[in-house]
């Protein structure tokens, strides 16, 4: 795996900070701060970098916290999101407003 999670980060830290931070461990192609959540990914070109980076970077203090580094965990895609709403509303579109509500006529 290429891409890494930072947790735990500083609300004032900028994407910038948090590549300077990285940039020692091997090329990065992307840099994705979350502002005001308190967590970013970055992506190296090498899952090696990212090994490096992992060990020598989670626990250490930046801006007066302490970061939390692990790889990122793929993300459930839209499809099946849509497909559980579908399931949970009775709806075969996934269309519903009216989520479990069976109305009848005349009540």
């Amino acid at each position: 795996m290429k891409k890494l999670f930072v947790g735990n980060l500083s609300y004032q830290l900028t994407e910038d900070e948090l590549r300077q931070t990285f940039q020692g461990y091997g090329n990065i192609k992307e840099v994705k701060l979350v502002q005001n959540k308190g967590f970013g990914f970055v992506e190296f070109d090498s899952s090696e970098s990212a090994q490096k980076a992992l060990e020598e970077l989670n626990g250490r203090e930046l801006k007066g916290r302490k970061m939390r580094v692990e790889f990122a965990k793929p993300r459930e895609n839209g499809q099946n999101r849509k497909k559980n709403f579908r399931q949970y509303s009775g709806s075969s579109s996934g269309r519903s407003g009216k989520i479990g509500l069976n109305r009848r006529k005349g009540n």
